[in-house]
């Protein structure tokens, strides 16, 4: 295990990267200029990671952690054990619409993830899992609303195919229009209605 300033230089190289991806393509970006970013020797990351792709993967386990823990820290507080399950529902697409839908810069990083994930089978391999994991999570909130396992697991795989299309969208089109705010809501609203 390692050691909190140990961590803490791994987290500092794991936002580099993101930072770099902003800019520019992963396969065009080296090393020394994530360790640039990172304000650390190139010689550095070697230490903490493998190669330029063992910082993608860890990167991705990064991210599942960091929204998976945001998800947790909004979803299981007790009060909301006594929230209408439909109303907790529509609360979880508000959250997921606004942290991670409509998260432009996410979006730009993940689109790039999945085209190196369609060469990469340790890549591909970290976002089957990314996606499964919330499907999950979307699954077991919507199962108090249909009774039927099977629905509510077609359905969050519908919900996620959705939301990661209307990601992709939030790059070309403009996110902050209320159409396109609007078609979220709607697509919300006729989930829930359908359960």
């Amino acid at each position: 295990m390692l050691k909190k300033n140990g961590a803490d230089k791994r987290i500092q190289i794991l936002d580099a990267l993101n930072t770099c991806l902003q800019n520019k393509p992963f396969d065009q970006t080296s090393i020394k200029e994530i360790a640039q970013a990172a304000g650390v020797n190139h010689g550095l990351l070697h230490y903490y990671f493998k190669s330029k792709e063992d910082i993608l993967i860890q990167y991705i386990d990064y991210v599942i952690d960091h929204y998976t823990s945001m998800v947790q820290e909004r979803f299981n507080d007790k009060a909301l054990e006594t929230i209408d399950k439909r109303k907790l529902v529509k609360e979880f697409f508000k959250f997921i619409h606004d942290r991670i839908t409509l998260d432009r810069s996410l979006s730009m990083v993940f689109i790039e993830i999945w085209e190196i994930a369609v060469y990469n089978p340790a890549v591909k391999a970290k976002l089957q899992r990314a996606y499964q994991e919330w499907m999950d999570v979307l699954s077991d909130m919507l199962k108090p609303l249909c009774n039927d396992i099977d629905v509510s697991r077609r359905t969050s795989f519908a919900a996620v195919a959705f939301l990661e299309g209307m990601a992709l969208f939030s790059i070309i089109l403009d996110p902050d229009s209320k159409e396109f705010k609007k078609i979220l809501s709607d697509f919300q609203s006729k989930m829930i209605d359908m359960l």
